[in-house]
């Protein structure tokens, strides 16, 4: 009877240990290594760039596919910024677009000649394409890329150049994204969503990315403004599009590059670029779809031979692979696992209390977060996200969304042939259903053509 019992006792725990507490496990560990790091690793609110009367020349490089309600803001930042703009060069790549983006830069150019800004078009649309054109045709020291739905912070440019200039083994490096969006306003289901953003890319970037800054194991330096030196990425293959993560691909092969002369990749937290929230649940998942397949992709490229066994907790590459693909089939489990206890004969009530004992969990967890992240901004933005304290409370389910989202890429990225833009599937079953609807009309309208044939 002891020897059952323990039995019991052991599969109940090794149940609830793998696959319920095991994510939650994970999650935890990786806010609280955060937390120690920005304790040992304060920002300093108060540490501005060196006087320097250096300035090198910069290039930013902006692709331009159809961004005629964004461009203007874009340039107008860049003609914003703190460093001298005499030493700034902006060259607009136009890539396919079929809209007044071009009508938007020569507007622009002929209000503010005292920036020099260049248009250049491609025959075709695509962003790999358009950012290694730039980055060719650019003479600055440094390559700075940023997207056309982009806007920097005053300061941005200054804090990029002077961290390239204080560390000379920074070869390339991403800026800080944060979502511009005005908090604690509106209270629709998008503004939820959006607030749930915003936290999350604060976590991902000025947590996330200064803690692999440290580690020198920056993951992806982000497209939408990422720095480079002009020797290094000019010896590089660019942007490629053999991934839908062309960021990605790049910052692995830098990195492989630059390994053995003791180069490094890492994130400029202080230098703040603002991107659009996104704007409808849609968006979001062709967001996370290509993130996640992306990911897949690159891991694909450059590893044949994923460490295996402890060794995997050595390797961030593995750690990565581990918290976003071999966990994601644990929360899949659980997440079905847990209704059907109760037809393997738990009682209602205590499946009902292990569902909100996991909800409790992830409360806190995000309340961990929440204060990770309040700790980590600066204090003049603190009082901005005391305005969405209670968006911890429905971080839990936007990040149960966000794995479906990402679960859906892991079996995009084996079953279908890559695409940059994925459609969503609520717009796919109704082009179905509507073709469905057509078939079927016109095999009615057949069958009626054909009665009245038989009639005559």
């Amino acid at each position: 009877m002891g020897d059952m019992l323990w039995d019991r006792s052991l599969n109940f725990l090794v149940f609830w240990g793998i696959w319920l507490l095991m994510p939650l496990l994970v999650d935890f560990t990786t806010a609280f290594i955060y937390l120690v790091k920005l304790f040992v690793h304060p920002l300093n609110e108060n540490q501005l760039p060196r006087e320097s009367p250096y300035f090198p020349l910069v290039t930013l490089v902006i692709p331009v596919h159809n961004s005629e309600g964004t461009l203007h803001k874009c340039l107008h930042s860049i003609l914003s910024q703190s460093y001298p703009v005499q030493n700034i060069q902006v060259i607009c790549v136009n890539n396919g677009s079929s809209d007044y983006s071009f009508e938007i830069f020569q507007q622009f150019q002929q209000e503010h000649q005292e920036l020099a800004v260049i248009w250049t078009s491609l025959d075709r649309a695509g962003k790999s394409i358009a950012l290694n054109a730039g980055m060719y045709s650019g003479q600055g020291d440094y390559m700075i890329n940023v997207d056309a739905d982009t806007w920097l912070d005053r300061d941005a440019v200054l804090q990029v150049v002077r961290a390239f200039e204080d560390d000379p083994s920074l070869v390339a490096a991403t800026g800080s994204i944060r979502v511009d969006k005005v908090l604690g306003e509106g209270l629709s289901f998008v503004d939820i969503i959006n607030y749930c953003e915003v936290i999350e890319y604060l976590i991902a970037f000025d947590i996330g990315r200064r803690y692999q800054t440290l580690t020198n194991t920056v993951f992806t330096l982000s497209g939408a403004f990422s720095a480079f030196r002009r020797d290094i990425i000019l010896q590089s293959f660019l942007y490629q599009e053999r991934t839908v993560s062309e960021d990605t691909d790049l910052t692995f092969h830098i990195r492989n590059a630059v390994k053995d002369k003791n180069g490094k990749i890492g994130c400029v937290s202080r230098a703040i670029a603002y991107v659009e929230p996104i704007e409808s649940l849609a968006h979001l998942y062709s967001q996370r779809v290509r993130w996640q397949r992306g990911e897949i992709e690159v891991l694909g490229t450059y590893y044949k031979h994923i460490p295996m066994g402890w060794r995997a907790f050595l390797d961030f590459t593995s750690r990565i692979l581990i918290s976003d693909h071999t966990l994601a089939f644990s929360r899949l489990a659980w997440t079905f696992l847990i209704p059907f206890l109760y037809f393997l004969g738990y009682a209602l009530s205590t499946v009902i209390i292990a569902m909100m004992g996991m909800f409790v969990c992830y409360i806190l967890l995000e309340c961990v977060n929440f204060g990770v992240v309040y700790k980590g901004v600066a204090k003049s933005y603190r009082k901005e996200l005391q305005k969405i304290w209670w968006v911890v409370f429905f971080m839990p389910f936007y990040r149960y969304l966000s794995y479906w989202f990402r679960m859906a890429g892991i079996i995009l990225g084996v079953a279908e042939p890559k695409s940059w833009r994925v459609e969503n599937p609520v717009d796919q079953l109704a082009k179905v259903l509507y073709s469905y609807g057509r078939y079927i009309k016109e095999i009615f309208s057949t069958v009626s053509k054909w009665g009245k044939s038989w009639k005559s």
